[in-house]
């Protein structure tokens, strides 16, 4: 480019001198500088005219041919647009392959435009949410009236999912997923886990069927090795550790079951109404104390509870979350830990604290805690007879009232386990009103 301008440069140069020399010798300098000056921006205009030309054409031959700062200009146009034609290549095969890509998927979807009109949608979404030519332009929240999709799809976060039944198929559930994009656009997918959760019906249904029908025999079983172990004079001795272990370990069965039975009712009912309220300070000293009658002399339990404090929601539920914080806090720690129980209000939440002074939890482990049967240690958790259902049992109760279980661990140094509780759930009923 600065090899054209230089060369333009030196031939305006020569032109204007060659002009001046014509201009002495016939006596009229400024009239022939003017005529040659036209003419110049004549051939430079007509230059110009064939480069615009070449530009609006859509065809990819070669430029006109030029010399100077304009063959430069033109070559330099020439690579542009070459550049151009590929990247337009680039993109018109990244999105057939796009296209192909989310025409393969078996979930739906959908581009939304920043007013949540319908911009695009793949096969599977028209599929799921009979989706039309016609409805392009159209606003989602008019083609699916479900008010919990409408709150959803215009708000400005989409942390969680939503499942609800599909428009104009009741039997069928839809999950939806959305995420933000550009200018705020939304991209919106669509699932249909009608038969997923059919599964995981059967699935409850089975654990609840199962568990129920293994008490009866393991409470038989409880009861002889009951009598035969009350009754160890007249057995042979070799048969001492044998009934021991039985009994440990059909214990065990029976406690699994409870706890099975236990976890399937709070997954299949409905959440307590919270017409009943509970006194927290009672509630705790209840569990205090048994708590003690079971740590004996290997651990000193202690509980400070500010008065007045009520949560609504079922006792029952709530002792069985409380109580299982407690015992893995004895269970699954050595002798001579602390082990407190503290309720107290943070702000207009309350908040009810299980913390030890144990061996504490690495890091690692913290957010698979609540799973069902996971355990840190598999060989601690044997040795105290734990089932690995407590703590998904406290996940669901907490979630039943309105509250939610915050873990903070450190290994060598104990844990805390944080029920925190809604502002709601947390007053007394007369305040609710």
């Amino acid at each position: 480019m600065q090899e054209g301008l230089r060369s333009e440069i030196q031939r305006l140069l020569v032109l204007a001198f060659a002009l001046v020399v014509i201009g002495l010798v016939n006596g009229l300098v400024a009239e022939t500088l003017v005529v040659g000056g036209a003419i110049y921006t004549l051939i430079t205009l007509r230059k110009i005219h064939k480069l615009y030309t070449w530009l609006a054409s859509d065809k990819t031959d070669m430029p006109p041919e030029m010399t100077g700062v304009w063959g430069d200009m033109s070559d330099e146009l020439y690579r542009l647009r070459q550049r151009v034609e590929q990247a337009k290549k680039n993109y018109t095969g990244l999105a057939l392959r796009i296209r192909q890509i989310t025409s393969a998927l078996d979930d739906g979807m959908i581009l939304l435009n920043a007013d949540r009109t319908l911009d695009w949608w793949n096969p599977s979404a028209t599929t799921l949410l009979n989706l039309t030519d016609n409805d392009r332009g159209e606003v989602i929240s008019n083609l699916i009236r479900n008010p919990l999709f409408v709150a959803f799809i215009h708000s400005s976060e989409f942390n969680q999912p939503l499942e609800i039944q599909a428009p104009r198929e009741p039997g069928r559930i839809f999950q939806f997923m959305a995420g933000t994009f550009g200018r705020g656009e939304v991209v919106l997918m669509v699932r249909d886990i009608t038969r997923l959760r059919h599964l995981e019906e059967m699935r409850k249904e089975f654990v609840a069927n199962i568990s129920h029908e293994l008490r009866t025999p393991l409470t038989v079983l409880v009861g002889y090795i009951e009598t035969l172990l009350n009754n160890t004079d007249t057995l042979p001795k070799h048969w001492h550790k044998a009934l021991e272990q039985m009994d440990q370990q059909t214990r065990r069965l029976s406690s699994l079951a409870e706890d099975l039975v236990m976890l399937s009712r709070l997954e299949s009912t409905a959440p307590p109404p919270h017409q009943h309220t509970v006194d927290l300070g009672h509630l705790l000293g209840g569990i205090k104390e048994n708590a003690q009658i079971v740590a004996g002399d290997r651990h000193r339990v202690t509980l400070e509870c500010e008065p007045g404090l009520i949560l609504a929601g079922d006792a029952r539920e709530l002792h069985s979350a409380f109580s299982n914080l407690v015992m893995n806090a004895i269970k699954h720690n050595p002798q001579g830990c602390g082990v407190g129980i503290r309720a107290h209000r943070e702000g207009e939440q309350l908040v009810v604290e299980v913390s030890d002074t144990g061996i504490g939890i690495e890091a690692k482990h913290l957010p698979r805690l609540t799973e069902r049967f996971y355990r840190v240690d598999d060989s601690r958790t044997t040795a105290s007879g734990g089932t690995g259902l407590g703590l998904a049992i406290v996940k669901h109760v907490l979630a039943r009232h309105q509250g939610a279980l915050n873990i903070r661990s450190t290994p060598g140094r104990g844990s805390t386990f944080s029920c925190v509780f809604a502002p709601r759930a947390s007053k007394p009923l007369a305040d609710q009103a």
